[in-house]
């Protein structure tokens, strides 16, 4: 189709107006009048394509949340009140106020009130016997507990005397003077096996022994005597006991020169615990006559015995003579029957023995050079 315009004058003009649009009766006026349309598609013009400017962000509609609807509140309920009950009961039975009312005071009447609970019987024995056997086991439990922190706590031994020699036995007495040598001479007459030996100690550890005897032992002996060190005791020997001082002395000058001045009356002062022998009872001479007899049998006659006691003889002077024993220099004293009756002597320069006898002085020895050696 041909897209020419076709002129045209106009009107005013004298000239047909420029055709812009392609027809088919104008198509066919063309073929008529000899010429040849243009048969090209008429290919509209477009015009160009402007992209669309890209949305700001400030153009986004924001998001919003969906509005719910409001609910409506509930709606409260009806209040419940005596006369709408009562209302309501009217209209459910039909039935007139006056049957309403006469129905409801009936039914209070047969309302009973309240009893009073009976009082629980309380059985008193029943009481008493709970009561014991709770302060029973109270009791119980405390004594178990203690016994149970007893056994847990730890055994103090409470530590024993230093002794200059091994002692088989321990003893504790107390008192001074005639107490405390009466408390020895029955220490010594209880039985005591053969060969042991007995300490006797003081609960005071402050003095020995043998200066709480108080026998009138001179002031340079005791002031040299020390309780450390020192023992007395109870020694069976052969069968024979009998106390024993071991004393620990400071001075053996001093301490020998007291115990000299000391020796005439130290065995009187010490009787108690070393008593002398029982001397033997020696003949008694007795003058006898012989009754006369006369032919006569029936008749006899006889003088009395006559029986002549000797004077007592004056009690010899206390003397102490040197002996040796054990290889070690000692002094003895010997009663009047001949026996030796008490020795005193020095195991060292430091360790003054007294003793009963030579054997039990030998058996001191003995075992303080056994326990020094240990």
């Amino acid at each position: 189709m041909d897209t020419k315009a076709v002129a045209a004058e106009s009107p005013s003009g004298g000239k047909e107006p420029e055709k812009y649009i392609r027809t088919f009766a104008g198509d066919m006026e063309m073929v008529k009048s000899g010429d040849t349309p243009d048969l090209t598609p008429l290919t509209p013009s477009e015009a160009p394509r402007t992209p669309p400017p890209p949305p700001s962000l400030a153009q986004v509609a924001p998001l919003t949340s969906p509005i719910l609807a409001k609910r409506p509140p509930p709606e409260p309920s009806p209040l419940k009140t005596y006369s709408g009950d009562f209302t309501d009961r009217v209209k459910e039975t039909r039935a007139s106020t006056a049957t309403v009312l006469a129905a409801e005071q009936d039914s209070a009447t047969r309302v009973s009130s309240p009893t009073s609970p009976e009082p629980s019987r309380i059985n008193l024995p029943y009481i008493l016997v709970s009561a014991v056997l709770l302060i029973a086991g109270i009791t119980g439990v405390y004594v178990a507990y203690t016994q149970y922190r007893s056994a847990q706590q730890p055994v103090v031994v409470a530590p024993l005397e230093p002794t200059p020699i091994f002692v088989n036995e321990r003893e504790t007495v107390s008192g001074t003077g005639l107490d405390l040598i009466q408390a020895m001479q029955a220490s010594v007459n209880r039985p005591l096996a053969a060969g042991t030996v007995r300490l006797l100690s003081l609960t005071s550890t402050t003095t020995s022994v043998f200066s709480a005897l108080a026998v009138s032992a001179p002031e340079v002996l005791l002031r040299n005597v020390s309780p450390t060190g020192s023992m007395a005791g109870v020694i069976n020997i052969s069968g024979s006991q009998s106390p024993f001082f071991i004393l620990s002395v400071a001075s053996y000058s001093d301490t020998f020169a007291g115990i000299l001045a000391w020796e005439p009356v130290m065995p009187l002062y010490l009787a108690d615990l070393f008593p002398p022998y029982q001397a033997a009872a020696a003949p008694m001479t007795a003058a006898t006559t012989t009754a006369a007899t006369t032919t006569t049998p029936k008749t006899a006659s006889s003088t009395p015995v006559l029986q002549v006691i000797a004077p007592a003889a004056p009690t010899p002077a206390i003397r102490f003579s040197d002996v040796t024993i054990a290889n070690h220099d000692a002094r003895a004293y010997r009663d009047p029957s001949g026996r030796v009756a008490l020795v005193y002597g020095y195991w060292n320069a430091t360790t003054l023995v007294i003793a009963r006898d030579a054997a039990t002085f030998t058996e001191l020895l003995t075992r303080l050079a056994t326990t020094r050696t240990l």
